[in-house]
């Protein structure tokens, strides 16, 4: 990535020359609870539009008292960094409609990474395709994203749209879409997100929240550090990707409801056309999680209906074991592996004594028929 001030360190080698394939995509990341996950997030965006050769400009606009992005130490041929610092919000807009004006003139996409208070400027959102709104993993995230939202980011209602004085649509800026960060699982991971989101919505008369069909996953130190730097892992550039596939869809429909999941899959290509990405928690994360659950299960709180709602099923089940119990059997409804396949799971924890249910490292599974002549574990 270049920086207008800073000396030139070293630049990733590219074997395609750097070109821009499709009409300059204008997108834009807020963070309600900070800058942190937007930043990440509109770097992994970049180094998506990097890996496909195409040319990108990334423009970070801080506030007095806000941290500008360390030296990159490693930069694509194909992405522009720049930072402006100003003194206060009403500002941020002057510098996007430059900044989006200069890449335009180079024929070049647009990532504008900026404060999040910029969300309810509707002259700022109007220059934009694709208005991102960043959301934590936790539930005070999602809660603060719910109440960021404006009135620009409600559904339509019956008179959205209507002729204004000059006989012209009357549409306001392009709504705001959820991303959620810090949220391993790919597309099961998305569900769930957009069902609680949508929950969140729904206490706060909010209306149904628009929710992108791709997530971030937590990043571990060793790959946030080499993201800030510039630099890409498999995991950042394997959830990047689809990130973009899904801001290309909004920014040809940005009034639409949802994704078209149809469009989503034929942009994510023929390995992804059931639109399901693997589970790419680090073993960490999935331990941590399987603890909580397990305590649940313990106190009798575990797992709960959502818990379930979305959890593939195993028919034919039946017990084995490696060093320690797993679970085989045909799945349906798994986030990654084709419905019908006969599976082994991961280490196998808990299972309800009416054979319902069970818990493996990774992720409920909702029991079926079990095997022929196996009644399951004692």
């Amino acid at each position: 990535m270049s920086d207008a001030t800073d000396p030139a360190p070293p630049r990733r080698a590219v074997a395609r020359p750097c070109h821009s394939r499709r009409l300059p995509l204008i997108s834009a990341f807020f963070g309600c609870s900070g800058r942190s996950d937007a930043t990440h997030a509109a770097l992994i965006l970049a180094d998506a539009h990097a890996a496909l050769s195409e040319a990108v400009s990334l423009v970070r606009i801080t506030l007095p008292g806000e941290a500008r992005l360390p030296e990159l130490r490693i930069r694509a041929e194909e992405v522009t960094v720049t930072e402006h610092i100003t003194a206060a919000v009403d500002g941020v807009d002057d510098l996007v409609a430059g900044a989006i004006a200069a890449a335009a003139a180079a024929g070049s996409h647009v990532i504008l990474d900026v404060p999040g208070r910029c969300l309810a400027d509707a002259a700022l959102r109007s220059r934009v395709e694709a208005p991102v709104l960043v959301v934590g993993a936790t539930p005070f995230d999602e809660h603060m994203a719910t109440h960021a939202l404006t009135p620009a980011d409600a559904p339509a209602d019956a008179g959205a749209g209507a002729p204004g004085p000059d006989g012209a649509a009357s549409v306001g800026p392009a709504p705001a879409w959820l991303l959620g960060c810090g949220r391993g699982g790919g597309a099961s991971a998305a569900a769930a997100f957009a069902a609680a989101m949508t929950r969140c919505a729904a206490a706060t008369s909010a209306g149904r929240p628009r929710v992108l069909p791709a997530v971030l996953p937590s990043l571990s130190r060793t790959e946030a550090t080499r993201v800030i730097e510039g630099d890409r892992t498999a995991r950042t550039l394997a959830s990047g990707l689809p990130l973009l596939a899904a801001l290309r869809i909004v920014a040809g429909d940005p009034y639409a409801e949802e994704v078209d999941p149809q469009a989503y899959a034929a942009a994510l290509g023929a390995e992804f056309a059931s639109a399901r990405q693997p589970d790419q928690r680090e073993a960490g994360d999935r331990l941590h999680d399987l603890a909580d659950e397990l305590q649940g299960i313990r106190d009798g709180a575990k797992p709960d209906p959502e818990d379930l709602a979305d959890a593939p099923r195993l028919e034919e089940w039946r017990t084995a074991t490696r060093e320690v119990r797993i679970l085989a059997g045909r799945v349906y409804g798994h986030p990654s592996i084709p419905d019908g396949r006969r599976i082994t799971t991961s280490d196998l924890y808990a299972i309800d004594r009416t054979r319902t249910w069970a818990r493996t490292m990774s992720r409920y599974y909702r029991l079926g028929s079990p095997a022929p002549g196996h009644a399951g574990p004692a």
